[in-house]
């Protein structure tokens, strides 16, 4: 008996060894064995696939996270450029722009054009407008890039102050004209705020539908909400916050609840002396 697993074929030159048919089935069964072992189950399948969700999971909200990180440094900068150039101009003309000129209720945006593009007067965080914007400026889109606002009123609620703390100027009720204010009423520029994220405006032409002159109402900032209209006069959409430029042009994040706070600390943020002058609340 044969016991080698092989038998003797005639050859070409002599005998040769051929394999045995029990070898032969034994080396074919090899590589498909292999070759199911080769592919994935539907288990580790799935279990791939819920990795790959849960990395997805992980890092969509990081990329939105930053993405709005890179929104609210634009913001800055377009911010410090105002600064800069609201500085520019009271050094220029001893005065801030007037919040209404000559028939342009937002006098104070065409003052400042000379020193900054278009773009530079808007939050690049896009929002989705109000009813009352849309209606009022007929608008198609579903977001908008948020103007900033210009701090024209101070801290004022109520009362009758004898001069307008804020930037927006003096109206003369002899002549009926608007003074603008002085640049030496503001006591410390570095604590004053002159302009920031703002969601109100004041419309230009009142009831009159629509309105494509988009600059030319008069964008504000004012540390209240105007009930029962529900206005902020800060805005939120940086995480809960906004950002506001100083006289001295350096740039603040603070949350909006900071900015409209009832308080000293607050309240002398928003008037050229730097008092709280709790009175005008």
């Amino acid at each position: 008996m044969n016991t080698t697993g092989f038998e003797l074929c005639p050859g070409l030159v002599g005998l040769t060894a051929c394999p045995s048919a029990s070898a032969v089935s034994s080396k074919d069964a090899a590589p498909r064995k292999l070759e199911a072992e080769a592919g994935f189950t539907l288990l580790e399948l799935l279990v791939v696939i819920a990795v790959i969700a849960s990395l997805a999971s992980l890092v969509l909200p990081a990329l939105g996270n930053a993405k709005r990180q890179a929104r609210s440094a634009q913001c800055k900068s377009n911010l410090h450029q105002l600064g800069i150039a609201l500085n520019l101009y009271a050094q220029d003309d001893n005065c801030y722009p007037l919040a209404t000129s000559d028939g342009v209720f937002g006098a104070w945006e065409p003052a400042l054009r000379e020193f900054v593009p278009d773009s530079g007067f808007y939050c690049p965080l896009q929002q989705t407008p109000s009813t009352q914007f849309i209606n009022i400026f007929q608008l198609t889109g579903a977001l908008i890039t948020p103007h900033y606002g210009y701090n024209a009123l101070g801290a004022v609620w109520q009362g009758s102050p004898p001069y307008n703390p804020g930037l927006g100027g003096d109206l003369n009720l002899a002549t009926g004209s608007r003074e603008p204010t002085s640049a030496n009423r503001v006591v410390t520029p570095a604590q004053m705020i002159t302009i920031g994220d703002s969601v109100t405006f004041i419309d230009a032409i009142l009831g009159t539908q629509p309105q494509t002159n988009i600059p030319n109402q008069i964008y504000i900032v004012f540390p209240y909400i105007v009930e029962p209209l529900g206005y902020l006069g800060v805005a939120n959409w940086h995480d809960g916050g906004a950002n506001m430029v100083f006289g001295d042009a350096h740039v603040q994040f603070s949350l909006q609840s900071f900015w409209i706070a009832a308080t000293d600390q607050s309240r002398r943020l928003w008037n050229s002396d730097n008092q709280p002058h709790p009175e005008w609340w």
